[in-house]
């Protein structure tokens, strides 16, 4: 089974390392990296990592409306033959099985389902009371989150099946898909939005989401980073952030990755 996955990112260089080799570690082996308006050395660190990894990148320029949509469905229209299945995310998210050695296991059992795309579930992580952005690893940094039924974790990305051409579009917003025979979460419940009434179900996979990172990096960044799916220059009031860190529950589940990590660093 070949698995894909597809991200725009932006000025996030500093972790994109650390990301690559998350996702190659839980089987990803091919990635469509698509870089838009980054005023950091992304693009140079994206072409050393093609040394060692099948990675597609491409650059994204401002001028472009709803950046993200565009980018997923090029990388899907275009390179879709090559995978079966591809997953889109941010490169603040990081897609893992919670139990299964990699991702290929969990999808095995959804091949010979009627369903164009798994949904996954959002696990939401605050600051864990960093003021400063500290050096090192986001998965070592960055180890408390909200609670699993909170409102923010019923967010879910997709995992699209591959091979379907133009059967297959980006939805209204990046989180879905329109599809032939519909999204699924793992407990087999439809999704026909981004945002889900559903209780959050993180038995198989599960996206860790590192929204807001310390306060500095919210302030600076995260804050005025606006919305690459709706194109939107909105800014973050920091009521969010609040909200975002409100809670604070130790949560070690993709801990078992970084020995790893560091070792492929």
């Amino acid at each position: 089974m070949r698995i894909g996955i597809c991200t725009i990112q932006r000025d996030r260089g500093r972790w994109l390392e650390e990301w690559v080799i998350l996702h190659y570690l839980v089987g990803f082996r091919k990635f469509y990296i698509f870089l838009h308006n980054c005023n950091d050395n992304s693009y140079e660190i994206a072409l050393e990592l093609q040394k060692k990894y099948d990675i597609k990148a491409f650059v994204v320029g401002n001028d472009v409306e709803r950046p993200q949509l565009v980018s997923y469905q090029y990388a899907y229209h275009n390179f879709s033959h090559e995978v079966d299945w591809m997953a889109f995310i941010d490169g603040d998210e990081f897609l893992f099985p919670t139990s299964a050695s990699s991702i290929q296991d969990v999808l095995e059992s959804y091949s010979y389902e009627k369903l164009s795309a798994l949904a996954v579930y959002w696990a939401c992580f605050g600051s864990s009371g960093h003021l400063k952005e500290p050096d090192g690893l986001i998965l070592h940094n960055f180890r408390y989150r909200l609670s699993l039924n909170h409102p923010e974790n019923r967010h879910v990305k997709s995992i699209v099946r591959g091979h379907h051409g133009d059967s297959i579009t980006v939805g209204p917003n990046a989180h879905l898909f329109n599809t032939p025979n519909g999204t699924f979460d793992e407990l087999g419940r439809p999704i026909t939005w981004g945002l889900t009434s559903n209780e959050p179900s993180h038995t198989s996979l599960r996206i860790n989401h590192y929204c807001t990172q310390s306060w500095e990096f919210f302030k600076n960044w995260k804050q005025t980073s606006g919305s690459a799916d709706a194109g939107r220059h909105s800014i973050r009031p920091d009521s969010k952030f609040i909200e975002l860190d409100s809670e604070h529950i130790l949560d070690d589940t993709i801990q078992r990755f970084i020995p790893k990590i560091l070792e492929l660093l």
